[in-house]
């Protein structure tokens, strides 16, 4: 069983995915093991240079360009310290299905995924492969964005309600400690000076963690003010906590989370937190 598990398209997004993921493995003792799922529709994507018939995939080719490009990201990243890396090929007809059933069996700590951002009508309510993998809510994910340069992350920052704080903060110092990486809330509010005491009460147990109250631009949703405020955070990942919403849910109220993960500069990580009843 790998620590994070990196599925793999061979896409621009999901190189700077793998990138982020080897520098968080390194140094660290912790595994990575990359996941291509194949089925007709990435078939159809691959490169026109590799002459791969979508109706007759050879797998073995596959496979082979996979080790060779994870070897190649590997030593470039990392060098001689790179962390262990596995790959794996397997096919199934839904990308999500299949990342999800890999999960179950194999049991990593930590998916992370590039996200291409919601590009038309049909994504924003279906969702991307990665906002949809958030909405389920049955991982951790961390989301890297269209354009995020990888690096060594330096801190994480939790977007947390104070009212969320009691519940949150335990699981923040634990993600914080996985990464480790300094740990900050931020929580957007319209009135700091009235919430200041709450937020100093909340986090005077973890002296390891900062905290900030964020003035809330009034104008803007509140995923807007989140991607402005951590925009130009070039070390740092933000940290959400997400339940899985229903189809309704979706088609009626879209998830801050998702539309933070569609518009962020950075990388995003979604932690599942329990269903509402």
């Amino acid at each position: 069983m790998a620590n994070i598990l990196v599925p793999f398209d061979f896409s621009p997004n999901a190189i700077s995915a793998l990138d982020q993921a080897l520098y968080i493995a390194k140094d660290k003792g912790l595994t990575i093991e990359v996941l291509h799922i194949l089925n007709f529709k990435a078939a159809h994507d691959y490169p026109n240079e590799w002459h791969i018939d979508p109706h007759h995939v050879d797998l073995g080719a596959i496979e082979a360009k996979l080790a060779e490009l994870v070897a190649e990201r590997s030593s470039a990243c990392c060098g001689e310290a790179a962390p262990k890396v596995t790959t794996s090929v397997r096919e199934s007809v839904m990308i999500n299905g299949g990342i999800i059933n890999h999960m179950l069996e194999n049991k990593a700590e930590l998916i992370v995924m590039g996200t291409h951002g919601a590009s038309n009508a049909v994504e924003r309510f279906w969702g991307s492969n990665t906002s949809t993998m958030i909405n389920h809510s049955l991982f951790p994910i961390l989301a890297v964005p269209r354009d995020w340069h990888p690096v060594k992350l330096e801190e994480l920052l939790a977007a947390i309600s104070l009212k969320e704080a009691k519940t949150c903060l335990p699981k923040l110092a634990e993600w914080a400690n996985w990464f480790n990486v300094k740990a900050e809330v931020i929580s957007l509010t319209s009135v700091p000076e009235a919430d200041q005491d709450e937020m100093e009460a909340a986090v005077r147990a973890y002296p390891e963690i900062t905290a900030h109250l964020v003035p809330k631009k009034d104008d803007l949703p509140m995923w807007k003010n989140l991607v402005n405020y951590t925009a130009d955070r070039k070390k740092a990942a933000l940290l959400m906590f997400v339940h899985e919403r229903s189809v309704f849910d979706k088609l009626f109220n879209y998830s801050i989370t998702s539309k933070v993960a569609d518009g962020i500069h950075i990388p995003l990580l979604a932690i599942p937190t329990t269903k509402k009843s």
